[in-house]
């Protein structure tokens, strides 16, 4: 390889740190739950409009990753930076749930596309490069400028929102229309490319088989994720009705989500650390003893000095990503990469279509406790249910192989 594409693909991996940190950079998130109830909408509202959300990715998440598979990864980041932008304009512009759902529509589109690719593109980036060893390392320090961005935009964020509610959401989609200049900027890595294969649903639907139905230590890797995501993302849209609850000044939400920020990135950095010590069923299952004991804590007391147990929601944010995605790196072809990585993220988003809206309800037809203690229970059922299957499924392998 030539030092000039040497150097092109090196700046792949900074532009891609990039790309992260202004996706990420999200200073309408640590109010939105209050802006979204000061336009007349209820817990189950949110919820059902995150879903729906969710619902949008399920449907484009694994078309999204084959047409990156086929077309390249380069062309899907800059279709999806368009539309992220297209989603945050209509933002600007709307205050009603019809609104809000035509931006969330547009919204799940782009995050689908971008979604997988770019860290498919990363490991391919490094598979041209020869160094696939850095795969969880630079993964994890994509996530941690991601998030420490995502740290720093919640104090901005906070602080707009004195001015207005709705300023932080206009100043959110003048910062996302960076995304498209660095997406352009990308240089495609020749791994992937499918030298004498043409594209077709059927082989969208062999790649889906192979994962979900024949490779048993993937089937239940994924079931894990999925499980661990959702808890994760669940309780995203409740911290800031606890927090109201809690009688938090408005004025320091921004803080706590720029400190919880910084635990997912910190977290993040040092997963490989992880790898290097204990297996990714012992990581995860650890990740998720945390994630049920934080919700059982915040159904049981309302107050503030509960708030640093959530930080375990943020570490297994942060330490999960990597390890899972790397993991699934290592499994697949570069050609179905992308593919693979959306299955991933689908299941995730599946689950929470599934369970979001009722745990909307539970809230609004209850308590907040006791919506986030059927959190604990069910979310500690089915992370229970898939880590023992994927602990015996794995261990049957290292068995059979020895």
């Amino acid at each position: 390889m030539d030092e000039a594409r040497q150097q092109l693909l090196q700046r792949n991996i900074y532009l891609l740190r990039a790309l992260r940190s202004v996706e990420f950079f999200m200073l309408m998130i640590p109010i939105i739950v209050v802006y979204y109830k000061s336009c007349g909408m209820t817990m189950h509202d949110v919820m059902l409009l995150q879903a729906i959300f969710s619902a949008t990715m399920v449907l484009i998440e694994i078309p999204s990753g084959y047409f990156s598979d086929v077309l390249g990864r380069r062309r899907t980041l800059i279709i999806g930076s368009f539309l992220i932008v297209g989603g945050f304009v209509v933002y600007c512009f709307v205050n009603t749930f019809s609104g809000f759902l035509i931006a969330e529509l547009v919204l799940g589109v782009g995050a689908a596309f971008v979604s997988g690719t770019d860290s498919a593109m990363l490991y391919d980036t490094l598979l041209e490069m020869g160094n696939t060893t850095r795969g969880v390392r630079e993964e994890g320090r994509q996530l941690a400028y991601g998030h420490y961005a995502e740290a720093a935009s919640g104090v901005i964020g906070g602080l707009l929102a004195v001015i207005s509610l709705k300023t932080p959401i206009v100043a959110q989609a003048a910062v996302m229309t960076l995304l498209i200049p660095i997406s352009f900027m990308l240089r495609e890595p020749q791994e992937h490319r499918r030298i004498g294969r043409s594209a077709s649903f059927a082989e969208v639907f062999s790649i889906a088989k192979r994962v979900l139905v024949t490779n048993k230590s993937l089937r239940w890797m994924l079931a894990s994720s999925a499980m661990l995501g959702a808890s994760t993302l669940s309780f995203v849209w409740l911290l800031q009705p606890y927090m109201l609850k809690a009688e938090v000044p408005l004025w320091m939400f921004g803080t706590v989500w720029t400190l919880f920020m910084l635990v997912v990135g910190f977290s993040a950095s040092f997963a490989h650390k992880l790898t290097a010590r204990f297996t990714n069923v012992q990581i995860v299952t650890a990740l998720s003893c945390g994630v049920v004991i934080a919700y059982v804590a915040g159904g049981i007391v309302t107050s503030w000095v509960v708030i640093p147990i959530f930080l375990a929601f943020y570490v297994a944010r942060g330490i999960s990503n990597p390890v899972f995605t790397t993991a699934l790196n290592v499994e697949v072809e570069s050609h179905e990469r992308a593919t693979v990585l959306s299955v991933r993220q689908l299941g995730v988003r599946l689950v929470f279509v599934i369970v979001g809206p009722a745990i909307g309800f539970v809230s609004d037809a209850t308590s907040l406790n006791t919506a986030l203690l059927t959190c604990a229970i069910l979310f500690g059922v089915l992370l229970t249910f898939t880590l023992s299957i994927w602990h015996r499924v794995d261990h049957r392998v290292a068995t059979a192989s020895v």
